[in-house]
């Protein structure tokens, strides 16, 4: 006899593992964000040297890479919410987050030029901030000429190196627990952008292996009919 709830209560616990995941994301995001947004009046307060050695350098481009990069990454996971729901509104927050992109770019890449941990610091950041506004570019390009499909490829690129945010911050503490104060950043300034831009290849690649044999196998149902 067939068990025709094996499919859906096998996809339930798969459902519920992805929404959580997307939950805590999106959480994570939120309180990253809040904090890029509000570090301008915070600096100040903060004692430890790493940070105050910004009180030396340019507040007005510092602000520009935290804000903005706050901002873009405050609207990143509403984004993936709404695109279905509301495309009025996807847009005009899709032209806020273009936007605050290339300001964080422009912010990121004074602060990649005075980054700690000299060259290879400077080099991650640097390459990070082109590839930044550069799939965000590609992605307002191909939506302009109604390429939605490859909008969206570029735009989840876009979002995971926003995204680089998150990621720095969760993996400073461990590097910092395993390397020198120089390492961890040396490390951080790349891995931190390079592991979620490697997900999101992944994910992009499985997700056109499950279409293309998905299409396979429709034609071959169309052949036998």
């Amino acid at each position: 006899m067939t068990d025709f709830s094996a499919g859906p209560n096998r996809a339930l616990p798969r459902s519920i593992a992805v929404y959580s995941i997307f939950a805590l994301g999106t959480s994570l995001a939120v309180l990253v964000a809040a904090y890029g947004i509000a570090f301008p009046v915070l600096l100040p307060e903060i004692p430890d040297e790493f940070h105050q050695r910004y009180m030396s350098m340019s507040s007005l481009l510092i602000s520009m890479h935290v804000v903005g990069g706050g901002i873009a990454l405050l609207i990143s996971p509403f984004q993936f919410m709404i695109y279905r729901k509301n495309r009025t509104l996807h847009r005009y927050l899709g032209r806020i987050y273009f936007l605050a992109v290339i300001v964080a770019s422009i912010g990121g890449y004074y602060m990649a030029w005075h980054a700690f941990g000299g060259i290879v610091s400077t080099l991650g950041l640097a390459t990070l901030c082109t590839l930044w506004w550069s799939f965000t570019l590609v992605a307002v390009v191909n939506a302009r000429e109604g390429n939605i499909s490859a909008h969206r490829r570029w735009m989840i690129r876009s979002f995971a190196l926003t995204y680089a945010a998150v990621t720095l911050r969760l993996m400073n503490p461990v590097l910092g627990a395993i390397f020198d104060e120089v390492t961890q950043f040396q490390i951080v300034y790349w891995v931190s952008w390079l592991t979620n831009l490697s997900i999101a290849e992944y994910w992009l690649g499985s997700r056109d292996r499950k279409l293309g044999a998905e299409a396979s196998r429709m034609n071959m149902e169309l052949r036998r009919q």
